[in-house]
C-alpha cells in the first residue's frame, strides 16, 4: 500500500480499538524507537522509576485474555498488600504478563516475603483460571507450586512418569518434581553482604561494584551476530569469537562468581575472569546498547587494577597504557623522524612489538614530526594562555590527534573558525587518561585526570565549551573523570 493509504488504514483501526490514547508512527526513526522500547523491556523493567532494583521470578503466568482485566486488578492489589512494585510487559493479548517486581533478594526478611507472595500469587493466577507457565517451562521457580494448579493427585503421577524413565533421577533433578523449594539456591546467596572495595565510585549503582555487576539480568541483547540498528556497538568481541564468554553477559556472569567465590575462587587474580576480559575493546557500547547499563569497559578497568595491584604488568600495559607519556617524549626531543625510521626497518619493528607487547600483524603508527600543538603554537598565538573571556570554544588536544593525526585537529579548528568561532587550545599536560583506565592503572589515570582539571579549571568556571575530536577520549572526559574523582567537585 502507498504510505498515506498505510496511514489511513493505521488511523482506522485506531479508531475501532476506541483507545484512550494513540500515535500512528510511520518515520523509520520513530519506528525503530519503538521497536527498541519493546525489545529492550525485559532489561528496562529490572530498574524501577526511582533507579531501585527489580527482578524476574513471576515472568510467565497466564490466564484467559478475557479474565486479563479482573487478574490485573487483583493482580496490583496483590502487590500493593505486599508491600511491592511491579512492572508487567508483554503479550497482554494473549493474557501472558511478564513482570519485573522489586523483591529485596539480598536479605532474610526479603526472601520470605518472595515466597509468601510467589504462593499467594499461584493461588490468585489458579482462580481466575490460568496457568503459572504460560509460555516458558516450570523449572524450579514454578514447580513447588505445581500441586496448587494440577492438584496433589496429578503430580504424584509426573513422579511416576519421571521414575518410569528416570529411576536414578539423573535428568534435571528437583526441577518438576520432588522439586527444590522455590526459594533455594538464588543466585545472590553467596554475594558480598558488604560493597566491595573498588575505585571507580558506580555513582548509579550506590558506589557498590556487586550492585553493578547485578545489573546484568541475561537479557542477551550482546548477543548478537550483528548490529541490530545503524548505531548499535555492543559487543564486538562475541561477534568475532561466537563465545558466550566474549558476550557482555557471560563477563558479567564470570564477574558474578568471581564475586560470590564458589566457583571462581581467587577472587580479584582470577585468571579465568582476565582471559574473558581480555578481548574486551573497552568502547563502551554495551553502556549504550544495554537495556540495564551494563558497563563492561568499567568493570574491565577495575578488575585489572585489583588483578596487577602489586605485580608485574604485560608489556602492553607499560607501553600502549602510557602512550601519552612517550609520545611527548619523543614531541620534547624532536625524534619523530628517528622513530619512524626505525619502525620502518622491518627487524627492529618486529623486536619492538615482540618487546612491546603489541599484535605482530600491526603496523607501527607513523609518529607527526610536528605536532598539533606544536603547529597551533606556531600560528603566533600565545600558547595556552587565550583567556576564557575570549574564547568561544576549547578544543581537545587528544594524544592521538595531537601526535599521530594533527591534521585532523588543524582541520577542526578551520571548521570551528570557519563557523565565526573563537578557538582556544588547553594548557601543556592535559590528558583524558583513557590509555591508563583501560589498562587499568586507576591510580595513574586519578593522577592525571586530577591534573587536568586543575589545568583546565579557568576555562571550566566560564563554562567554555570543550570541543573533543576523538570519541574515545570524549567518552573517558564524560564517564570516566566523573567516576574516578568523585571526591572532586569539579569533576561533576
Amino acid at each position: 500500500a502507498a504510505p498515506a493509504e498505510a496511514r489511513a488504514r493505521a488511523e482506522a483501526i485506531v479508531r475501532a480499538a476506541d483507545a484512550l490514547d494513540a500515535r500512528v508512527v510511520d518515520d523509520p526513526a520513530g519506528q525503530r524507537a519503538l521497536w527498541r522500547v519493546r525489545e529492550d523491556a525485559s532489561g528496562t523493567a529490572t530498574r524501577m522509576s526511582d533507579g531501585s532494583e527489580a527482578w524476574p521470578g513471576w515472568e510467565d503466568c497466564a490466564v484467559p485474555p478475557a479474565r486479563l482485566g479482573a487478574y490485573l486488578r487483583d493482580f496490583r492489589s496483590l502487590l500493593a498488600g505486599h508491600g511491592l512494585r511491579g512492572t508487567p510487559y508483554g503479550h497482554f493479548g494473549d493474557g501472558c504478563i511478564h513482570v519485573r517486581i522489586d523483591f529485596d533478594l539480598l536479605g532474610r526478611e526479603g526472601v520470605a516475603r518472595f515466597r509468601t507472595f510467589s504462593e499467594d500469587l499461584a493461588e490468585l493466577v489458579v482462580a481466575h483460571g490460568g496457568s503459572l507457565s504460560g509460555e516458558h517451562g516450570d523449572g524450579q521457580a514454578r514447580a513447588e507450586l505445581l500441586p496448587k494448579m494440577y492438584g496433589p493427585g496429578l503430580v504424584a503421577l509426573f513422579e511416576r512418569v519421571k521414575d518410569a524413565w528416570d529411576p536414578a533421577g539423573l535428568l534435571n533433578p528437583g526441577m518438576l518434581v520432588r522439586p527444590a523449594p522455590l526459594d533455594a539456591d538464588l543466585r545472590f546467596a553467596p554475594l558480598p553482604r558488604e560493597p566491595v572495595d573498588v575505585v571507580f565510585g558506580y555513582p548509579h549503582d550506590g558506589g557498590d561494584f556487586v550492585a553493578a555487576v547485578r545489573r546484568c539480568v541475561g537479557v542477551a541483547k550482546c548477543r548478537t551476530a550483528a548490529p541490530g540498528s545503524p548505531t548499535a556497538v555492543m559487543c564486538p568481541s562475541f561477534r568475532v569469537t561466537g563465545e558466550e564468554e566474549h558476550s557482555t553477559r557471560g563477563r558479567a556472569r564470570l564477574l558474578h562468581e568471581m564475586l560470590a567465590g564458589e566457583v571462581v575462587t581467587d577472587g580479584w587474580r582470577s585468571t579465568e575472569v582476565k582471559d574473558a576480559l581480555d578481548l574486551c575493546l573497552s568502547c563502551k557500547g554495551c553502556r549504550s546498547d544495554c537495556p540495564v547499563g551494563v558497563d563492561m569497559a568499567t568493570y574491565k578497568a577495575e578488575f585489572l587494577h585489583h588483578h596487577y595491584e602489586g605485580r608485574r604488568r604485560p608489556a602492553a600495559h607499560y607501553t600502549m597504557g602510557r602512550l601519552p607519556r612517550w609520545l611527548r617524549v619523543v614531541a620534547a626531543t624532536r625524534t619523530a623522524g628517528l622513530v619512524n625510521a626505525l619502525a620502518r626497518v622491518r627487524p627492529l619493528a618486529a623486536l619492538g612489538k615482540r618487546m612491546g607487547g603489541i599484535a605482530a600483524e600491526r603496523d607501527v603508527p607513523e609518529v607527526a614530526a610536528r605536532t598539533f600543538r606544536r603547529w597551533w603554537e606556531g600560528r603566533k598565538r600565545e600558547p595556552g594562555t587565550v583567556t576564557a573571556g575570549r574564547a568561544d570554544v576549547v578544543l581537545w588536544p587528544d594524544t592521538f590527534t595531537d601526535h599521530l593525526s594533527p591534521s585532523v585537529g588543524r582541520a577542526a579548528v578551520a571548521v570551528l573558525e570557519d563557523a565565526g568561532l573563537t578557538v582556544a587550545v588547553p594548557p601543556r599536560g592535559v590528558c583524558c587518561g583513557l590509555t591508563y583506565v583501560s589498562t587499568g592503572q586507576l591510580d595513574r589515570a586519578r593522577a592525571v585526570l586530577r591534573g587536568t582539571l586543575d589545568r583546565m579549571e579557568p576555562l571550566l568556571d566560564a563554562g567554555t565549551p570543550v570541543v573533543v575530536p576523538e570519541p574515545s577520549c570524549a567518552a573517558a572526559l564524560r564517564t570516566d573523570l566523573a567516576e574516578l574523582l568523585g571526591d572532586d567537585p569539579r569533576a561533576s
